[in-house]
């Protein structure tokens, strides 16, 4: 009785701290904890009324049931006007309520089972409408942006959707269509969608318009696919996007054990769609430029596709079905994904080396956040939702695959896969966290996983890592750039190259308590021992190297025949070209030279890409590796590598004679010998056409529109191309347009608008764009969705590299001391080329 009354008094206690902070706007992690505690059985009826007119209101109609353990108000979020409630009837009559920072608040309800329905208008922002099509898009927190709810990922609920539209458009919905019948509006149709297993608000979803509907079926499972596309080879694809969503299904069922645990499997193509995917349930949505392949696509491109329908189905399992508890943790639904994804693309693609495809696609850009002031743990913080999209980004997807990775291997495949499964039982339709999932997989660990978790999950930042011979061993420092004395357990394998003796490969194992480790070598250290670091591609550090180190590398590199050490050096050596230990002259003459002999692909693009990194990051005349890229793209070399070099020639050009080059390619559409382009290829190069040649600039823009067909990517032309109008003038208008939240609505055509605007070209002119678009940084946070932040400060800041730019940026920061800091860890790894250039 003693210990009942202690607990019944501290969370009382609870309560009455925690309701001072249910009035701040979004959702709190205090209103979460409590309605989590004390509602249940929540159940959602939504009826929305879409007009054809873009112009008028969406109306709806929420039908809430809940279940209250004990006397309790009845928070309910709807971020809008007071205006926007229409009408609020409670268990069957009129009830007062408060409308207050977000939140409906019915006080002193009786425990029991209740019913609250709401009439409102929609808010636009979470609609996505376009003139003859909208969808919904709800992550993480917009749920409460179009209908009240209680927006928060750990009270699941079943929905029953029913819409009604105009009778030409189609409606998808997350559960399958129950009843379709002409509605009392004549033109109008009213749908009803069955009732969804248990789903958290962000994965509500539908999707209104004018679509094309293709239906595919395979062993008794059936899918289908929604576009809008009118070129005949792009749509074509839909079988083979059908196949592979088949194939994943299969086997995420057949690794897991757990059949698909949901009703169906649908998914519409979006045009101008701000990400890859989202996985909706039932609805999931694409993007048409990462799902619709050109006709000549490249290996990477293919990869990236095939990934990207792996990762959205492996989220039906992990992040749908068994769901995070807060968004802190949103990262355990992304690394599920990534990682599987990687795993699903081996058997579609036998002909690739996935190791090395995992290296190159998550190293680099993990890196390219994690060696910023603006690094964060892959777990972070969060006390309200309203900041839960800044959670996102490169940690998130891109670092957490690989320790996730780590994590596996150092378990063994069948025991991960093991905890996996019981992971997924213990948890099905409901939510959990990762300290959820390290208790399970210690059942089935050789050792406590929680250092490993701590360090690796929990903690900003990465290793410095150096290596050198020493009274005949090879020592392996950990220096950890934060001060806080950390070590990184993990196994890294270093190569060792002896004049006198065959190479051989050392095995450095960090447990996580020892910063050096000291390894005896199968034989006798000499002078000339080259020492080659992370010659496994897996080990995760800047791995720091000197001038001399640096030159016998570059000498391995362009005579080394595996191609996951080769990639390992790349990574390696460009991490080391922007931390200051390789001129940029000296890097780009051996990138150069790699190219020269290079036929892999994936590692191909990887030189590009960072040639093209250090053209931007230290500028300097490109006609001459323009030229060369050109005479690739015109040689006998297999057709991809010439395409991807021709690519990076537009990217890099700034030359008048590179441009007239370039001009004849795309004045009549005759590209270098077998060097396909595609449509967006034309579009692209008439951009950089219209800076490099501000003369022609009218006409180059006015014929490329000519040239394009399909309504949707005619509108993201014209919305695009005055960015890269030669008149300051137009150019002022742009920006000045982009700083009202209407004109972004198109997030991806919104970041090209202003990438451009800030073309390395027109850096001196664009400094004066840099504070007024830091300035509305946060209105791009509270109104965009949750890349934008991101992908807005990249656009504006990546290209510029001046004094001057580096100095709007300080200060900003020095003027904003109290600037929210997710907020300013984005900017700082957005700006880190900039801060760190000093």
């Amino acid at each position: 009785m003693k210990l009942f009354a202690k607990c019944t008094f501290f969370s009382l206690l609870f309560l009455l701290v925690s309701v001072e902070s249910f009035a701040d706007a979004g959702v709190s992690r205090e209103l979460a904890l409590f309605r989590k505690a004390a509602y249940s059985d929540v159940r959602y009826h939504l009826f929305f009324s879409i007009p054809r007119e873009r112009s008028k209101a969406v109306t709806g109609i929420a039908d809430i049931t809940v279940t209250l353990k004990e006397q309790q108000s009845v928070i309910v979020d709807f971020r809008g006007q007071k205006e926007q409630i229409l009408s609020l009837v409670f268990d069957g009559k009129e009830t007062p309520y408060e409308f207050k920072e977000e939140h409906i608040t019915i006080a002193k309800v009786e425990a029991g089972v209740h019913r609250l329905s709401i009439s409102f208008r929609a808010s636009d922002q979470s609609l996505n409408r376009r003139d003859d099509f909208l969808y919904t898009l709800l992550v993480p927190d917009r749920a409460r942006t179009l209908f009240p709810c209680f927006d928060q990922p750990d009270i699941k609920a079943h929905f029953t959707l029913e819409l009604e539209i105009p009778t030409a458009w189609k409606a998808v919905g997350n559960g399958p269509l129950e009843k379709s019948e002409a509605a009392q509006t004549e033109g109008r149709t009213h749908l009803k969608f069955h009732t969804t297993e248990p789903l958290s608000t962000y994965l509500f979803a539908f999707v209104v318009g004018d679509f094309k509907c293709e239906s595919f079926s395979r062993d008794g499972r059936s899918v289908s696919i929604y576009h809008r596309e009118n070129d005949s080879h792009k749509a074509s694809q839909c079988s083979d996007i059908a196949g592979q969503v088949f194939d994943d299904l299969k086997w995420m069922e057949d690794y897991t054990g757990i059949d698909y645990p949901f009703a169906k499997y649908d998914l519409i193509i979006i045009p101008g769609f701000q990400y890859g995917g989202m996985e909706h349930t039932g609805a999931t949505l694409y993007s048409d430029r990462r799902i619709f392949l050109n006709e000549h696509p490249t290996l990477a491109e293919q990869l990236g596709r095939t990934t990207l329908i792996a990762h959205e189905t492996a989220h039906l399992w992990f992040g749908d079905d068994v769901t995070m508890k807060w968004f802190d943790d949103v990262w355990t639904k992304e690394v599920f994904a990534n990682w599987f994804a990687s795993q699903m693309a081996e058997p579609q693609f036998p002909q690739v080396n996935h190791q090395l495809n995992f290296v190159l696609d998550y190293f680099p850009s993990a890196y390219a956040e994690d060696r910023t002031d603006g690094t964060n743990p892959i777990r972070q913080p969060l006390d309200n939702l309203n900041n839960a999209g800044l959670i996102y980004g490169n940690i998130v997807y891109d670092k957490s695959p690989i320790v996730m990775d780590m994590l596996a291997n150092l378990m063994g495949k069948e025991a991960f896969k093991h905890g996996l499964q019981d992971y997924l039982r213990a948890f099905a339709y409901s939510n959990a966290d990762w300290d959820d999932f390290i208790r399970v997989l210690n059942k089935y660990a050789p050792t406590d996983l929680r250092t490993f978790s701590q360090v690796w999950v929990n903690e900003k930042g990465m290793p410095e890592i150096t290596a050198e011979l020493r009274d005949g061993r090879l020592v392996v420092r950990q220096h950890d750039s934060f001060g806080r004395g950390l070590v990184w357990p993990q196994t890294i394998f270093y190569r060792l190259e002896s004049l006198g003796h065959s190479s051989q490969t050392v095995k450095v194992t960090f447990d996580g308590k020892n910063s050096v480790v000291s390894v005896v070598p199968d034989f006798p250290i000499e002078k000339s021992t080259v020492i080659v670091p992370n010659s496994g591609g897996k080990g995760y550090g800047f791995f720091r190297v000197d001038s001399l180190q640096s030159e016998q590398l570059f000498s391995i590199l362009a005579n080394e025949g595996n191609e996951l050490l080769r990639a390992s050096l790349l990574i390696t050596l460009h991490e080391n070209l922007l931390h200051h230990n390789i001129s940029p002259k000296r890097f780009m003459v051996e990138m150069s030279d790699c190219l020269s002999h290079e036929t892999n692909s994936l590692i191909f693009g990887t030189i590009l890409g960072y040639m093209c990194n250090c053209q931007r990051l230290f500028p300097t005349d490109a006609t001459s590796v323009c030229d060369m890229l050109l005479k690739i793209a015109s040689s006998d070399i297999s057709p991809q590598l010439r395409l991807q070099a021709f690519r990076s020639c537009v990217s890099m050009s700034s030359s008048a004679a590179t441009a007239e080059r370039l001009w004849i390619v795309w004045h009549e559409q005759k590209p270098p010998k077998d060097c396909t382009l595609s449509e967006n290829d034309y579009i692209g190069l008439s951009y950089r056409l219209a800076i490099l040649l501000p003369g022609r600039a009218e006409n180059i823009v006015q014929t490329q529109l000519a040239r394009i067909t399909n309504p949707d990517r005619r509108r993201e032309y014209l919305f695009i191309s005055p960015a890269v109008s030669p008149q300051q003038s137009v150019r002022d208008s742009v920006f000045t347009s982009l700083l009202k939240p209407e004109n972004r609505r198109v997030e991806p055509w919104a970041s090209s608008a202003l990438a451009f605007l800030n073309d390395r070209m027109r850096q001196s002119e664009a400094i004066k764009y840099i504070r007024p678009a830091l300035d509305e940084l946060l209105e791009v946070q509270r109104t965009g969705d949750i890349f934008f932040p991101t992908s807005w400060l990249r656009s504006l800041l990546y290209a510029h590299t001046s004094s001057a730019a580096r100095k709007e940026v300080e200060y900003f920061l020095i003027e904003n001391p109290n600037y929210p800091s997710l907020l300013k860890g984005k900017l700082l790894q957005q700006a880190g080329h900039l801060l760190q250039s000093q």
